[in-house]
């Protein structure tokens, strides 16, 4: 994915799409799936937190 889709699909999860926010869960769950391993396991529910609030702060990006 070059620069420039990257941006639209970030554009359009601001302002409210939910493909476009599923998308961007996509290229972004390694290093959260990362970021939630306690002992070696995924916390799931620490990933669904994660998922969540990037979820609920995404329109607060500046574009």
């Amino acid at each position: 994915m070059n620069p420039e889709e990257f941006g639209k699909i970030l554009e359009e999860a601001t302002l409210g799409s939910h493909q476009a926010l599923e998308r961007i869960f996509e290229l972004y769950d390694p290093l959260i799936s990362k970021h939630c391993r306690i002992d070696g396991k995924i916390d799931e529910d620490l990933k669904q937190y994660i998922l969540i609030h990037i979820a609920l702060n995404i329109s607060k990006f500046d574009i």
